[in-house]
C-alpha cells in the first residue's frame, strides 16, 4: 500500500493545530524537501482563531480566523508548500471533536496525498497544548486507520485506495534548549515559559530529550532564510516582546538553525530505519 509513483520523489505532509505550528517546527525541512522536489503538504486541524493579536491593526477577534488562514498559506508559499487544507475544527476545543470523524477527516488527507513521511507533535504536545496533544492522537489513530480498507470505507468510492504511511516523526523541541533559554531569560531579569497560558507542564516536563531525539537536520542558509520568512509570515503571534522578535540573526540561528525530530519505530514507522540521521527522506531513496 505504499505505492509512491515510480520515479516520484517520497511525499512529506505536516500535521498540526494551528497555524504556525508549522513554521516553528518544521518550515526550514519543508523548504529542503520542496527544492529538491519532494511533494509537501500541510493539514492543520483549527485556523488559530482564540490566538493573540499581535497589534490590532493586523486582525479582530472576528476575522482572527481568516486572517490566520492567510498567514498559513503565506507562510507554507516561503516554503514551497502550495496543498494546505484545514480540519475546520475551533482553536482551543479540538480535545472535545467527535474521535471517530476528528480521525476520519485526517484519513481522507493521508489517502488523498499519500505521504510516506509524516509529522505531528509528539505526545506531551511540546508543552502540554491541549489541542496539540489531541493531533497527535487523531494522527496517530489515523495512519492505522488510513492503511485499513475495512476502515472509513465510506471514502473509498470517491478518494485513493488505502495508504500505508512509512515513516511517522514528532516534532521535538529539545528539553535542553527550553531549559537554556529560560536560564538566558533569567540572567535578563525575564521571565520566559514556552507557551505561555496554553502550557500545562512545568518547563522541566517540556519538549524531549535530547537524549530521544533521532534526526538532526541542519539547515543551509538559504532553508533557513526561507523559514525565517515563513515564521514572520504569522504577524499576528509575534509581539514585539516575544523572544522569536527580540532575538538577534545570531541567536535566532542558533536556536532555530537545526530542525530536530523523533522518529518513531514500528508498527507506527513501517519498519525500523537507522539512526541518527540526517534527512526525514533517510532509507527511502
Amino acid at each position: 500500500m505504499t505505492d509512491t509513483p515510480l520515479g516520484s520523489r517520497p511525499r512529506l505532509m505536516g500535521i498540526f493545530a494551528h497555524p504556525d505550528d508549522e513554521s516553528f517546527g518544521m518550515a526550514g525541512t519543508l523548504a529542503r524537501a520542496t527544492m529538491a522536489g519532494h511533494p509537501a503538504a500541510i493539514v492543520c486541524a483549527t485556523r488559530g482563531e482564540e490566538g493573540q493579536i499581535a497589534d490590532p491593526a493586523l486582525a479582530t477577534p472576528e476575522t482572527l480566523g481568516q486572517v490566520r488562514e492567510r498567514e498559513l498559506r503565506t507562510a507554507c508559499a516561503a516554503v514551497g508548500v502550495a496543498d494546505v487544507s484545514f480540519l475546520d475544527y475551533i482553536d482551543g476545543h479540538l480535545a472535545e471533536a467527535d474521535e471517530h470523524e476528528a480521525v476520519g477527516r485526517i484519513v481522507y488527507h493521508l489517502r488523498r496525498f499519500r505521504p510516506d513521511v509524516i509529522v505531528t507533535f509528539s505526545p506531551n504536545g511540546g508543552y502540554g497544548h491541549v489541542d496539540h496533544i489531541a493531533i497527535h492522537h487523531y494522527t496517530l489513530a489515523a495512519i492505522v486507520a488510513a492503511a485499513d480498507p475495512a476502515r472509513y470505507p465510506e471514502q473509498l468510492g470517491a478518494s485513493p485506495r488505502p495508504h500505508r504511511v512509512r515513516k511517522v516523526y514528532y516534532n521535538a523541541i529539545p528539553r535542553e534548549r527550553l531549559l537554556r533559554m529560560r536560564a538566558e531569560a533569567q540572567t535578563r531579569g525575564q521571565d520566559f515559559i514556552p507557551g505561555g497560558d496554553e502550557a500545562t507542564l512545568p518547563v522541566e516536563e517540556m519538549g524531549t530529550p535530547m537524549a530521544e531525539i533521532t534526526t538532526f537536520v541542519t539547515l543551509t542558509d538559504t532553508e533557513f532564510e526561507a523559514k525565517r520568512r515563513s515564521m514572520a509570515s504569522h504577524a499576528t503571534q509575534m509581539p514585539a516582546d516575544s523572544p522569536w522578535a527580540r532575538a538577534t540573526a545570531e541567536e535566532l540561528r542558533e536556536f532555530m538553525g537545526t530542525e530536530v525530530f523523533q522518529l518513531t519505530p514500528p508498527p507506527l514507522s513501517d519498519r525500523a530505519y537507522a539512526t541518527p540521521e540526517r534527512d526525514v527522506f533517510a532509507g527511502l531513496e
